[in-house]
């Protein structure tokens, strides 16, 4: 996520001399990245940075302040943080407070904080307050409003503020959304929750907000409000990612939540809130903070030791500049001899687990660019052999070396087995458990290619798995416009050629398939693919490449080049109707070992051309000895099929 950063606006929290290239500069080294740095019309500058996911912490004024605080001392330059807490003493937090009921499921909100601020003015917010509002990209509305997003800014804590006079007899229960729900946003969006939304209904039994993501509009500030609730909680961070994701509402406020916020930075936040709301409104707060937080934050330590680190990192680093790192990060820093114990701060929490997230902490403070460069000595392994990628290479070369095109179509497709839940329309709503489809509607969207059209695509389809994750079965599969059905039948059998798979076929009726026009390839007695004529008039194959991978493969023996050349014939037979001709050729073939190729070159009717080469390794053969081999060929095809030959 990116943030908008005042420079004037980060001095508040952090005491340095540093100028603004050389604080960019430097974060961008040791931490938060400075895309850009833009100068404000006032002579301000403004930092664009990059926050990463898993630091939540940093999104903030706050947030970057401390990083600063870490990383300018390691460039020999001074940086303090300034205390940030307000001093509010005169508050108490209570978990029942008189003038709200409040009801709470802690499993979806660990922390619920509210006070009554009595007596407000509702009206425009101060210049100063407005400007760094603006730096920041938003826009200001009054000075209650302003305050819940200025807030937000500073602390990265999301701040809600409700016209308490609208919460119907001052009751609040917190839970879960029911199906078929309404809640009518700030924005006007008026949204039907599916069920399991964190939201909030009064004591009329409506929802008046949709925690974490945005307030109802039926308890919103307008210009008439005197009293106001003020509102600070944590959510469960997949409940507020779930709604979030599923509405289509992507707030700043979820933005955070969902990445998990540190409830102990609800107190300072709160109590920051109510100072601001008192100055800029003149309303006084109840002196009593309502605070349900069952299970408060119990510090994390971890133990490790310097030679754990330094293995890590690579290098040795004292153990005196490894306290000054963490302790200016927020750590709880203890050595007993070379052991070291890690107090880890609420705010850092939810990224810092293991040893090695302490290693990484002291490694960039130390600084990436200061670790030596060394090349990987000794010799560089072996690849591992991957056979479905080298499958994978070869199918595509040997298809597209016989005229097809590869083409990508998307797996979400309008009709199949699984939905999903959050789908992004009705056209994208399923996993596809087939390709055929998809490469069908690819012809008709290519009505301009008249002529001969062949794609081929290799992609998962998906099945369901019960109890777990769907089956990924990557196949191929390949559609042909045009051509007849034996030509494009040498497409498929090129391919499992060159493959190296020893296979058969069985001519069957098969769905979406002219009737005998349907043949299933099988290998090792499984089978692995389909080929065959489609009802609507184009042919189409089929591999699951699991199958390929496993079948059973051809031993190939390469024979030396002959030294006597053949002798070539054509022979036109006249095959009965219903007779195989794959059966046919293989009882050529069978005859004699001085047949050594049969090409069909032509057909007409039930009359078939084959080019018949006859050829012997050790002489050339005579007219005789071909006309031999011929008649005992004619013989057993007579015998067999009752083939006559073509006078």
């Amino acid at each position: 996520m990116d943030l908008l950063i005042p420079n004037s606006w980060l001095k508040k929290f952090l005491d340095t001399k540093a100028n603004p290239t050389e604080i960019a500069k430097y974060l961008s080294l040791c931490g938060p990245s400075v895309e850009r740095t833009k100068k404000h019309i006032d002579g301000d500058f403004i930092f664009n940075v990059e926050v990463t996911t898993n630091r939540v912490d940093t999104a903030s004024i706050l947030g970057i302040a401390r990083e600063a605080t870490s990383i300018l001392p390691r460039f020999n330059i001074k940086a303090n943080l300034k205390n940030y807490k307000p001093q509010l003493l005169n508050y108490k937090f209570k978990n029942k407070v008189k003038y709200l009921d409040v009801k709470v499921d802690e499993k979806l909100c660990p922390r619920f904080t509210a006070v009554k601020i009595n007596g407000v003015t509702v009206k425009e917010s101060p210049k100063e307050i407005k400007t760094l509002l603006e730096k920041v990209d938003v826009s200001p509305i009054n000075n209650i409003v302003d305050v819940s997003n200025f807030i937000m800014h500073e602390l990265g804590q999301p701040v809600h503020t409700f016209d308490y006079d609208k919460i119907i007899k001052h009751k609040m229960i917190l839970r879960q959304s029911r199906n078929g729900e309404h809640i009518t946003t700030l924005d006007g969006k008026e949204l039907k929750l599916r069920g399991g939304d964190i939201v909030i209904e009064d004591g009329d039994g409506k929802l008046i907000d949709l925690c974490g993501i945005m307030g109802g509009l039926n308890s919103a500030i307008d210009n008439n409000t005197k009293t106001v609730l003020l509102f600070v909680q944590n959510y469960n961070p997949y409940k507020i990612r779930k709604t979030s994701i599923s509405l289509g509402q992507r707030s700043e406020a979820a933005v955070l939540f969902e990445k998990g916020l540190d409830s102990e930075n609800i107190k300072p936040a709160i109590l920051s809130a109510i100072e601001m709301i008192e100055r800029l409104s003149g309303g006084k707060a109840e002196s009593e903070i309502l605070d349900i937080y069952p299970t408060p934050y119990k510090v994390k330590a971890l133990i490790t030791t310097k030679g754990e680190i330094d293995k890590i990192i690579g290098i040795e680093i004292s153990a005196k500049d490894m306290t000054s790192y963490l302790t200016n990060l927020g750590f709880g820093v203890k050595w007993n001899k070379n052991i070291l114990s890690i107090e880890v701060p609420s705010y850092r929490a939810n990224d810092i687990n293991i040893k090695e997230d302490i290693a990484e902490e002291i490694a960039r403070i130390y600084g990436y660019h200061n670790l030596p460069i060394l090349l990987m000595t000794g010799a560089l392994p072996a690849p591992k052999v991957n056979p479905e990628f080298e499958l994978e290479k070869k199918i595509k070369t040997t298809l597209l070396g016989l005229g097809a095109v590869e083409v990508y179509n998307l797996s979400l497709v309008d009709k199949g087995l699984l939905k999903l839940k959050n789908p992004l329309g009705s056209d994208t709503a399923f996993l596809r458990n087939n390709l055929k489809n998809s490469l069908i509607e690819d012809i008709k969207l290519n009505p301009q290619e008249k002529g001969y059209i062949h794609m081929f695509e290799l992609a998962n389809i998906y099945f369901p798995h019960k109890n777990d994750l769907p089956e990924e079965r990557l196949t191929l599969a390949g559609i042909i416009k045009r051509g007849s059905y034996r030509e494009n039948k040498g497409i498929v059998e090129t391919l499992l050629d060159e493959l190296n798979i020893d296979y058969s076929t069985k001519l069957i009726d098969g769905k979406d398939y002219l009737p005998n026009q349907k043949l299933d390839v099988y290998s090792n007695k499984i089978k692995i693919g389909e080929y065959g004529n489609l009802e609507n008039g184009q042919y189409y194959y089929e591999f699951n490449i699991q199958y390929l991978i496993n079948s059973k493969k051809i031993i190939r023996k390469y024979k030396e080049i002959p030294k006597y050349p053949p002798q070539i014939e054509d022979l036109t037979l006249i095959i009965p109707n219903k007779t195989f001709i794959g059966d046919v050729v293989k009882v050529m073939r069978s005859t004699s070992k001085q047949i050594t190729k049969i090409t069909l070159v032509d057909t007409f009717e039930n009359a078939y051309t084959f080019n018949i080469e006859y050829q012997h390794p050790e002489k050339t053969l005579t007219d005789k000895e071909v006309e031999e081999t011929r008649v005992t060929l004619l013989n057993h095809l007579k015998t067999g099929f009752g083939v006559q030959i073509k006078p």
